[in-house]
């Protein structure tokens, strides 16, 4: 439109003006740092929306990252985004991923994380709520099938932001794409050479590892256990935690005080200090890299840890025990059976700058073809019903013996989220982990490594409380 002098062209300048203000509000709505504005340019879906964008992703040293990093060609040739990715193993990862987060940093677009990383994430506004994504037609494929996910697996990645409460409520703070819960790992030589039935209880497991600790095949000579006993939350998420549901433990009581000295967890940590004396001597430095390559190095008798294992157990190039592993369920203690979940998940942080190309790329990794593609480079256990239960994942498990069977058992039965949510997590998780390394080295009696951790947590808990 030609604008002329006069005062004709006086009455029109506010109109215009009006107008151009609108334009202006629109293209701030449809900007890429906010949800559902580019779609196909039409209000439809595209693959193609954000060609030409770069994004980077975090990742922590994992055979999903791995899996995932194979495929990044086909996703930029899919949509035309460029992709930048750092792996670091997972506590480097973590300190690194905090330290930008904190800043402020729109570093990574995308990062790994998971239900105990998201609390303190999402309080602190650092990691991006993705329901409105998954709810918006122009930026979410329809054949993505959100219903598809395992609803627990979904529920674990939700919180509503209240300091203990209402975990699986409320916000989706990341997307599952690989799930574990807790499994007996054994050997089944050594068990059907000595006559040692598969243990069903934690006194029966503790028994076993007893009988069978320097047990000596193939010019080795076998630990009875091998599991997590770093001195951070790790072991609590999987062994020890294991024994601690089974004994009907809890992290927090009703009064809001650490339960970490309660009768229950105390008797629970004593048959953990037992069981760990058939472990390798340096078993307090063992995070999961290194009690899987421990197990699959052929040293031990039985692992209690992420079922998902088995994929390098049963890996030629990576396992010298392949076709020699049995799977079952975690061992019952006096309140039942009972495993921790974890699930690696993919967020996005809420200072991207590129917030629509890193959902895209999310809504790609988390999709039934890539999930599935990636079962056979070791994401495994995947979060989607119809890929859980496909011919893929059936036939690359098909010579692990009954493994496909026990996982889905443990999702479907006995695996769950345990821990009640606290932007104090790492702190009071952490401070438990030394509790349990105190006992199982017989640094003092496990009455005062657990009443002298509930003193300390509960000063963390107070701080989360804001008292």
């Amino acid at each position: 439109m030609m604008i002329t002098g006069g005062a004709r062209s006086a009455q029109r300048m506010p109109v215009i003006l009006a107008a151009l203000a609108a334009i202006a509000v629109l293209a701030a709505a449809c900007s890429s740092g906010s949800p559902g504005s580019t779609g196909g340019g039409n209000g439809t879906f595209s693959w193609r929306s954000q060609a030409g964008t770069t994004i980077n992703i975090g990742f922590s040293a994992h055979p999903l990252a791995d899996s995932l990093i194979k495929q990044l060609p086909a996703f930029e040739s899919l949509t035309g985004i460029k992709v930048k990715y750092e792996q670091a193993p997972e506590a480097d990862f973590r300190a690194k991923l905090n330290t930008q987060l904190q800043s402020g940093s729109s570093s990574f677009d995308i990062f790994m994380t998971g239900p105990a990383t998201n609390w303190g994430y999402a309080a602190h506004n650092w990691i991006e709520n993705l329901q409105p994504y998954v709810d918006n037609p122009a930026l979410t494929s329809s054949d993505w099938d959100f219903k598809d996910f395992y609803p627990g697996a979904v529920n674990t990645n939700r919180w509503c932001g209240k300091e203990f409460q209402c975990v699986g409520q409320g916000p989706l703070w990341a997307i599952p794409i690989n799930e574990e819960g807790y499994a007996i790992h054994y050997r089944k030589d050594v068990l059907d050479a000595t006559g040692t039935p598969v243990p069903q209880t934690i006194d029966e497991l503790i028994a076993a590892a007893k009988k069978l600790n320097g047990y000596q095949i193939g010019g080795k000579t076998l630990s009875g256990f091998d599991a997590r006993g770093i001195n951070n939350w790790g072991p609590l998420i999987t062994g020890y935690g294991t024994f601690m549901f089974a004994y009907g433990g809890t992290d927090i009581n009703s009064d809001g005080t650490s339960a970490v000295n309660s009768p229950q967890v105390i008797q629970a940590t004593q048959k953990w200090a037992e069981i760990m004396q058939y472990a390798p001597k340096d078993v307090a430095t063992f995070d999961w890299q290194q009690d899987l390559s421990y197990f699959a190095g052929g040293n031990a008798v039985f692992l209690l840890d992420a079922d998902h294992m088995s994929a390098t157990f049963e890996d030629p190039s990576q396992s010298q025990v392949v076709g020699k592993v049995g799977y079952a369920l975690p061992p019952e203690g006096p309140s039942g059976r009972a495993s921790g979940i974890w699930l690696w998940s993919l967020g996005m942080n809420s200072h991207s700058a590129h917030k629509d190309a890193a959902w895209l790329f999310i809504q790609w990794a988390t999709s039934k073809d890539v999930m599935t593609k990636t079962i056979t480079a070791g994401n495994i256990n995947p979060p989607r019903a119809s890929v859980a239960a496909s011919s893929t994942m059936s036939d690359y498990t098909k010579s692990w013996g009954n493994y496909n069977e026990i996982w889905q058992q443990i999702l479907a039965q006995y695996a769950k989220w345990r821990w009640n949510p606290s932007t104090q997590f790492d702190a009071e998780g952490n401070r438990w982990s030394q509790a349990v390394q105190c006992a199982f080295l017989h640094q003092a009696s496990v009455d005062k490594c657990m009443n002298d951790a509930a003193v300390d947590i509960n000063r963390v808990l107070s701080r989360a409380k804001g008292s």
